[in-house]
């Protein structure tokens, strides 16, 4: 759900301090891998019958953050031409932090994801990090490289996000594996959100040669396969009986329509980006009300967020 934040501000400059190193990791983005997680452990102590702990969900959602953190700053290194051509995520592409120090952090966070998932969960998390790493390097490491891929890059996120993502916070709460199919709306609501921020990044990706699934289907047609992939979830949702779900998505679908323009009026990448963001938010509040404690951290997130941007880079960022 990458946003573009601008060209970097001559004062700037160049030198790099603490901070940037934790926002490399991008909590904006990591607000739905955190959504999922806790969507997926609340449905898994359902069927168990019992009420999440933090014993049980903090463990586990620490060490998914982790491991996305570092699978986050693989995708900025590998993109960061395509970055540089969108005007977003500047700090490896102007150069603040160096591809080395990046590659560093991801290893740390990779190496302390793996431990801990490995002395603290079940072992079925352990395996769940070990795919979701093994896709993020697919979707951003050569040759694979399923972020230049038509039809990959959605696929991609649908699975990682939208399915490991969940199936992470199933687990972690000790939930078996059968009777995971309630969860089968996500990926498809994952899969909508992510078509609209890459058509945000058509102009970019094209030249860097990128061919996304964005810039396959253009603006028109991927702004109405989006709104169908969250008319599919909400289908899926009302299927499998997951009323979260189906709230959800029928709640954002009316905000896709919003882009939808006459070929002769395209909608702006501010625009198409609005269904995504409002998206997040209404999976996000689904995800507060059931854990109450994520709403107040949730505006933590973002009032930080908002002060790093304007403090350091004098951006006012994120905003709607």
């Amino acid at each position: 759900m990458a946003q573009g934040i601008g060209n970097l501000p001559p004062s700037a400059g160049r030198r790099n301090n603490p901070a940037d190193y934790l926002f490399l990791l991008r909590p904006l983005i990591l607000i739905p891998v955190w959504t999922f997680f806790l969507l997926g452990a609340y449905h898994g102590c359902s069927l168990r019958g019992i009420i999440p702990t933090r014993s049980q969900v903090l463990p586990g959602i620490l060490s998914f953050t982790a491991l996305l953190g570092a699978v986050y700053i693989i995708n900025q290194i590998t993109d960061r031409e395509a970055d540089r051509a969108n005007r977003k995520l500047f700090l490896i592409p102007e150069g603040i932090i160096s591809p080395a120090a990046a590659k560093l952090e991801c290893g740390i966070l990779i190496a302390v994801s793996l431990l801990s998932g490995y002395l603290l969960l079940p072992f079925e998390f352990l395996i769940i990090l070990l795919l979701s790493l093994a896709l993020g390097a697919a979707y951003s490491l050569e040759p694979i490289r399923l972020k230049r891929r038509s039809g990959g890059d959605v696929l991609a996120n649908a699975l990682g996000n939208g399915i490991l993502n969940t199936l992470a916070g199933w687990v972690a709460c000790g939930a078996p594996l059968a009777g995971w199919s309630v969860l089968l709306p996500y990926p498809l609501a994952v899969a909508s959100v992510h078509l609209c921020t890459a058509l945000a990044d058509i102009e970019g990706d094209r030249l860097c040669g990128l061919r996304t699934s964005g810039v396959a289907l253009g603006r028109q047609r991927g702004i109405l396969f989006s709104t169908l992939l969250m008319g599919a979830a909400a289908a899926a949702a009302a299927l499998a009986g997951n009323r979260i779900a189906l709230y959800a998505s029928l709640l954002s679908l009316p905000f896709f329509l919003i882009p939808v323009r006459s070929p002769s009026r395209p909608a702006s990448p501010g625009t198409i980006l609005l269904p995504a963001k409002i998206s997040t938010l209404i999976f996000s509040l689904s995800a507060g009300i059931l854990f109450p404690l994520y709403l107040p951290f949730l505006a933590a997130i973002i009032l930080l967020t908002r002060i790093y941007y304007r403090r350091r880079w004098k951006m006012n960022y994120p905003s709607l």
